[in-house]
């Protein structure tokens, strides 16, 4: 049952993801009110984790916030690519989610705080939080009409200075969806609870050291993943995928070396992968696709699938392989995560599939 505590949030996320996209497409300019009102009803449903009597209504609450963060998080990326030029929409989106890396490094230090406190202080202080959202989202409502005034200006000056307006072929979405869902099943080994089995039992790693191992590597790599996202600005959103996937995959295989120094040069690699891959494909669907807002939440929900998928099949492997290890030219790999690295193999592939975009 507690494979289910993450999958129900992931698949409650995914299937609203595609439905707020669709929204988006109609109703672009009061998109903003969903993401107000789902961070107002989070800042309830916390509180029902206190009367939750069985695993199974934990489930179900997991479930009902993996809706309300897939339709307000949609909103938001919709509404920020909309408002900025498509010349910095790539930078824009890394320092977005790189605000959200920093915002769970903090979240986790926070937490760790707090773990020996009533679980009814956690739960406020969750409520605070997410209230606190809801009220930045009434700010950027009050803004927003006069800022869309004007992103109608620059997008008619950017139609006749260049020719970004050319829309991708509909059949480059395919490589574009593997590339997500190959990066984010791989995303579920160096994000979840398995990174901490394996480092710990791999190289006698405390829980503490391997979060701070995480939050330091993860904060190293949004340099990385912000230059690839100028790359794919300035110069080709073709050429900044085909790094960021070459870059995970050297990243994938190196984490599965036994060697501590090399895991964590593959973890920082794997960051910047996955950071520019996330941006990336956010700037194509909004700025190539004429339903942007509907691609956008089908690529959030490829990702959230990725999610599950990846958990599911990792455990799977990680329960036949253990901490077996295989021996490649000399270099000695961790049999079950060289074996999952084989999936970041695909999004390689694809990118080198990805038809030519016209760029500046």
């Amino acid at each position: 049952m507690l494979v289910f505590l993450t999958s129900s949030f992931f698949a409650g996320r995914a299937l609203f993801a595609v439905i707020t996209g669709g929204i988006s497409d109609r109703y672009r300019k009061k998109i903003i009110y969903l993401a107000i009102i789902c961070f107002a009803i989070n800042a309830l449903v916390v509180s029902l984790y206190s009367y939750a009597d069985n695993i199974t209504e934990v489930i179900l609450i997991r479930a009902l916030q993996g809706a309300l963060n897939g339709t307000a998080w949609v909103s938001i990326q919709v509404i920020l690519g909309s408002i900025v030029r498509t010349s910095i929409r790539g930078r824009v989106y890394s320092i977005y989610f790189a605000s959200g890396t920093l915002g769970n490094v903090i979240a986790n230090t926070l937490y760790s705080h707090m773990a020996n406190n009533p679980l009814s202080t956690i739960l406020v202080v969750s409520s605070g939080l997410f209230l606190m959202a809801s009220l930045l989202c009434v700010g950027v409502s009050l803004l927003l009409p006069s800022i869309l005034r004007e992103d109608i200006i620059i997008r008619r000056n950017e139609k006749k200075e260049s020719n970004i307006g050319e829309l991708i072929s509909g059949l480059a979405a395919i490589p574009i969806a593997l590339i997500i869902l190959g990066t984010s099943m791989f995303t579920s080994v160096v994000r979840g609870d398995l990174i901490y089995i394996y480092m710990n039992e791999a190289f006698n790693l405390l829980k503490s050291d391997v979060a701070n191992v995480i939050a330091i590597t993860s904060l190293l790599a949004l340099l990385g993943g912000y230059l690839i996202s100028w790359i794919s600005d300035r110069i080709s959103d073709v050429l900044a995928l085909r790094m960021a996937t070459v870059i995970g995959f050297l990243g994938a295989l190196s984490i599965g070396v036994r060697s501590i120094v090399v895991v964590l040069i593959g973890l920082i690699l794997y960051y910047i992968a996955n950071s520019a891959v996330i941006s990336i494909s956010r700037r194509v669907a909004i700025t190539y696709y004429r339903l942007g807002g509907t691609f956008l939440g089908i690529v959030n929900a490829i990702g959230n699938i990725g999610s599950i998928t990846g958990s599911s099949i990792t455990g799977i492997v990680y329960d036949v392989y253990g901490l077996s290890t295989i021996s490649i030219g000399g270099v000695h790999f961790t049999e079950f995560v060289f074996i999952i690295s084989m999936i970041v193999a695909i999004p390689v592939v694809c990118s080198f599939l990805l038809l030519k975009t016209q760029h500046r």
